[in-house]
């Protein structure tokens, strides 16, 4: 666990620190991370005027945008949510955006859902929403909410991976 989410300098400093100092750093590069990912987010919204004005953002800024808007909606109201609310108009960058920033597990908990869909799924709200009732799909979708909240890729840390390493298009 304190390999996964210390970087490499401090976890060999870390295995001699006593557990609440350990404890503490853990908390403080989260935050770290945490505050990264936030601030990058709330400049790639007002940029882009809270999803209005898309075509302001750069690719790099697209792909946080896109995950970051599948993790809201997925931890307030699952995949159906996200799916029915107008953040489904982005559904089928999902896979790509994820295989992006390397959460590689997320990325195929999106393809599943987004098996569901006989085809792409729509970007027009309104017919998403049609064919989300028609299918019925808010207990196939049950198993894809379950297994995001596992979290198998730490998403705030590979978020901010991806930030740094692009860094010069999110300034």
């Amino acid at each position: 666990m304190l390999k996964k989410i210390f970087p490499f300098n401090l976890f060999k400093k870390a295995k001699s620190f006593d557990e609440d100092t350990i404890e503490m750093l853990v908390d403080d590069f989260e935050f770290e991370c945490d505050d990264i990912v936030y601030n990058a987010y709330d400049k790639i919204l007002e940029k882009c005027n809270y999803g209005d004005d898309l075509e302001k953002l750069n690719e790099h800024e697209r792909v946080l945008f896109v995950t970051q808007i599948l993790e809201g909606e997925v931890n307030n109201g699952g995949f159906s949510q996200f799916f029915f609310n107008s953040s489904g108009d982005f559904s089928n960058e999902l896979v790509d955006a994820f295989t992006k920033i390397g959460a590689l597990k997320t990325a195929e908990i999106c393809k599943g859902a987004l098996t569901l869909f006989p085809d792409n799924v729509p970007t027009d709200r309104s017919e998403r929403q049609d064919l989300l009732e028609e299918l019925d799909c808010d207990n196939a979708l049950e198993k894809y909410d379950e297994a995001f909240f596992e979290y198998e890729d730490n998403l705030h840390e590979l978020n901010t991976a991806y930030i740094t390493k692009y860094r010069e298009f999110f300034e």
